[in-house]
């Protein structure tokens, strides 16, 4: 199991968060991990849409810990923003393989990312660090 670069960054970004308490710039996030801005900045326009964070507009502005996200699940971070659609089949719209009426392997990899994200669901955002 991999999970995605945008999951990387969103955990990346409330693990700074964490280390770095008040508003922070997305340009110090980013230049700590050596990473792209414009890519950070989707991990950050996502925690803020689920409420991870809460961000403030103009030159003093910035992000920070929305502190009641601090008790929500690690778990429930990566369900929303992981796509668990590992093989074809997990998107009835473009699934076109021909074994799926007959095929075990999608209930097979449903309960693996089930167990993965219930593993995840034991730990908090506070636990990250």
């Amino acid at each position: 199991m991999r999970l995605n670069t945008k999951t990387d960054y969103c955990i990346r970004v409330l693990i700074y968060l964490q280390m770095n308490q008040g508003k922070v710039r997305i340009q110090d996030i980013a230049d700590n991990y050596n990473i792209s801005k414009n890519h950070l900045s989707v991990a950050v326009n996502l925690l803020s849409e689920l409420g991870y964070i809460n961000t403030t507009p103009g030159p003093k502005g910035g992000i920070e810990f929305n502190q009641e996200a601090k008790n929500r699940s690690v778990g429930e971070l990566v369900s929303q923003v992981e796509l668990f659609e590992i093989v074809e089949c997990f998107d009835p719209e473009s699934n076109s393989c021909i074994l799926s009426p007959h095929c075990r392997l999608k209930g097979m990899l449903t309960r693996a990312s089930s167990a993965f994200l219930g593993e995840l669901k034991k730990f908090k955002i506070k636990d990250l660090v």
